[in-house]
């Protein structure tokens, strides 16, 4: 009898497990198309939102916390002409949501990429008076990542643009740039996400700014 409450207890589980990962997956899902089919900022805002209570409901996974943050970044960015003030407390609330993901996964590569993506948006608002301590912050940051998972095409992606971004006399320039964005472009033929809801984005950014270098 024991025996039999044992497999009975273990085959609940297995099927409540299943049916939360299945709630999960739709969820995720859906919320990706949402933030696929994005234009605006405020479209960026809703698909975090949506991310933000996937996130509040599977407080084991790191991945919606990861899009939250992703796309409050990309609503940030669309901001920074019309809209500083707001851009930095979307950059701030990012940054809050990659720690809480980085507390779920603390050797997750992604999630440190995307906390040097929110101090370069940081860093806009005030790019000569915050350089000097930020820029340093920020390739620290891209080295920690590197570090975490050398595979990562986005790490190089993204510091590869960054270079792209700061003048040569303080230390970027295209010369800086060619050799990240060259191993992000080999990075992104040999990539292959995780899972079907792992980050893929950044190959198209790259390709673009190599572009710039010929």
């Amino acid at each position: 009898m024991k025996k039999l409450v044992i497999t009975l207890t273990f085959a609940f589980l297995s099927l409540a497990t299943f049916a939360q990962s299945a709630k999960f997956q739709q969820a995720m899902g859906q919320a990706l198309g949402q933030m696929g089919a994005a234009k605006t900022a405020d479209d960026w805002k809703n698909a975090a939102n949506t991310f933000a209570r996937i996130a509040g409901a599977e407080t084991a996974e790191w991945l919606p916390q990861y899009y939250a943050a992703f796309s409050r970044l990309n609503a940030g960015y669309m901001l920074t002409q019309s809209n500083m003030a707001e851009a930095q407390a979307l950059a701030t609330a990012a940054l809050n949501e990659v720690k809480a993901g980085q507390k779920i996964a603390p050797q997750e590569s992604e999630l440190t990429v995307l906390e040097a993506f929110a101090y370069q948006l940081q860093l806009l608002e005030d790019p000569m008076g915050k350089g000097p301590a930020m820029m340093g912050q920020i390739y620290t940051t891209l080295g920690k990542a590197e570090a975490l998972n050398p595979q990562n095409p986005r790490v190089y992606c993204l510091r590869g643009n960054f270079s792209l971004n700061v003048p040569a006399f303080a230390g970027g320039g295209p010369e800086k740039a060619a050799p990240d964005l060259k191993k992000a472009l080999e990075a992104y033929a040999n990539f292959k996400p995780a899972s079907p809801f792992s980050p893929t984005w950044g190959k198209g950014m790259a390709e673009e700014l190599a572009t710039k270098l010929k």
